[in-house]
């Protein structure tokens, strides 16, 4: 019945096929369309996104009657078959969310009267304190009291500003913001538009403006005076570019003439991101910055629908032009030059098989992130490798350098992970190994070998939780322990035809014109168009 927030309730209703039917959830005077469709005779599938069911907000708070109309007549609510009653309980849900102080929840139950029908309740709850007496609440209660008024009075004061410089430097039309709460400059996606703009001497038809800042990285990448200036640009451009989560958004009123493309940096990995992850582990808001996206691009129709969800967005805001960096991945004359230069700067890797281990972080984000590298047996790898086979480790960004790779084994296993660019590395790459990465996602491309080495997959999918099953979206053999990593490498048992299958999946196309996508459709063109035209 339920895919984390996805909620799809079959109803039995008896109507003839020619007859249009629709359901609405109603309390009182208030009434919302639900999605129907007729499955079979006499049966019909609801399905309800609870956090993004109507204006990119959840289903609000109230005691709901799932109520049929026919041919526009309505009719009575849905009774319920009380043989069933013990399924209410296992339909219920309880989301925490905002560092578990607040909580959504859904409960199912049935009328009190002669004749019960179903009933959908839906609460926002908050913890407004906790025990230890009068005295405690009280002091407990002042303080969440001021926190919460001084966090009223900074969004009050962040949105004058912004309002302030919409008036003083006003968006003049063709300014386009690139711009990144999780990178110190322009790469990827960001920089492959921008760069085929310029190819395309749009640079003369518009003006570009940048802001790059990394928390994480000190306070001089998150002051207040860095975020007013953040805020000023976001103010005064017509169009703006991010490839991440990009907080601050947030907060403000966006004019509803601001454009914000959201051109996500990961392909498709595993990770549940945003709403995918509502009510567990590092669960966003039900108001996220997420939700002020027009426009967020995907490589494949068949994605539309994961993006959506995640982002609190609608289908129709997700568009499939796939991703720009993939671009100059698939150029042939400048992959011929990334080997090139590799192995001129790296002779020692030259003949060599190369297996990049390339993990994704575990945590909540940039601040907490950590790989487990007791997790590597970093003896066994250097045996394997003999004299024919050399090991490139590539930590996530998030995770605090260096790789403990040991003295005696740093002949053959090497630190990649500062090298500049990830998929230059995959051009050198015979086969790749991770865990939950996104990274498959370009090298899915070059159809070679992937490995996934993930001893701790039930543990990140009881916390941080997957898109898909992960059995079935792994484009590769996956191995629970190192011995299983070992031995499928000197075996070469790789399961290679899933790596077609998951091209299949991921990508409507496969050229080198995604920027072009983006620009034409997002940037100049409408994006509707396009969409109806496939």
């Amino acid at each position: 019945m339920w895919e984390r927030v996805n909620l799809s309730l079959t109803v039995s209703a008896d109507f003839a096929a020619e007859r249009k039917v629709e359901f609405k959830i109603v309390d009182g005077e208030r009434e919302f369309g639900v999605h129907t469709e007729r499955v079979a005779p006499g049966e019909y599938l609801l399905q309800i996104n609870v956090t993004n069911f109507v204006d990119r907000k959840q289903v609000p708070n109230g005691t709901w009657r799932f109520v049929p109309s026919v041919d526009g007549v309505p009719g009575a609510a849905a009774d319920f078959d009380l043989d069933d009653l013990e399924k209410l309980d296992d339909w219920s849900r309880v989301y925490l969310y905002d560092g578990n102080k607040s909580s959504y929840v859904v409960a199912f139950g049935i009328s009190e009267d002669d004749h019960p029908v179903l009933l959908m309740r839906t609460y926002q709850l908050a913890r407004a304190g906790g025990g230890g007496g009068t005295a405690a609440r009280a002091t407990i209660v002042t303080r969440l009291r001021g926190k919460l008024l001084n966090r009223k009075r900074i969004t009050t004061v962040l949105n004058r500003w912004y309002r302030l410089c919409r008036i003083l430097f006003p968006p003049p039309g063709n300014r386009i913001l690139f711009a990144s709460e999780m990178r110190s400059g322009l790469e990827g996606n960001l920089l492959r538009i921008r760069d085929r703009m310029v190819e395309r001497g749009l640079d003369s038809q518009f003006t570009f403006a940048y802001s790059f800042r990394v928390p994480k990285q000190g306070p001089e990448h998150s002051n207040w005076r860095g975020t007013l200036q953040v805020i000023k640009l976001l103010a005064s451009s017509d169009i703006v570019l991010v490839d991440d989560y990009m907080g601050l958004l947030e907060p403000l009123e966006l004019a509803p003439q601001t454009k914000v493309i959201q051109v996500w940096h990961a392909g498709s990995g595993f990770k549940s991101i945003g709403y995918s992850r509502f009510g567990s582990y590092g669960s966003p808001k039900l108001t996220n910055a997420h939700r002020k996206y027009t426009y967020a691009i995907t490589g494949s129709e068949q994605l539309r629908h994961v993006y959506a969800e995640a982002f609190g967005i609608e289908e129709s805001a997700v568009i499939p032009t796939g991703l720009p960096r993939v671009d100059t991945f698939l150029d042939p004359e400048r992959t011929e030059r990334v080997r090139a230069e590799f192995f001129e700067k790296h002779p020692h890797l030259a003949g060599k098989r190369l297996i990049l281990i390339a993990p994704t972080f575990r945590g909540r984000g940039a601040p907490s992130a950590y790989y487990d590298y007791d997790q590597v047996d970093w003896d066994a790898l250097y045996r394997m490798c003999g004299d024919d086979t050399r090991i490139l480790f590539r930590a996530h960004h998030f995770v605090p350098p260096p790789v403990p790779i040991p003295e005696h084994c740093a002949d053959r296993i090497f630190d990649f992970t500062s090298f500049p660019s990830g998929n230059d590395l995959l051009h050198v790459t015979d086969i790749l190994v991770t865990d939950y990465s996104s990274i498959i996602y370009e090298f899915s491309l070059l159809n070679r070998p992937i490995l996934f080495f993930a001893p701790d997959r039930q543990v990140y999918e009881a916390t941080r939780g997957f898109h898909r099953e992960y059995e079935a979206a792994a484009p590769g053999k996956i191995c629970d322990t190192m011995d299983e990593l070992i031995k499928a490498i000197e075996s070469e048992d790789f399961d290679l035809w899933k790596v077609a299958e998951f091209r299949q999946v991921n990508f409507d196309r496969i050229d080198t014109h995604a920027g072009d996508r983006v620009i034409d459709w997002l940037i100049l063109g409408n994006p509707a168009e396009h969409i109806e035209a496939r």
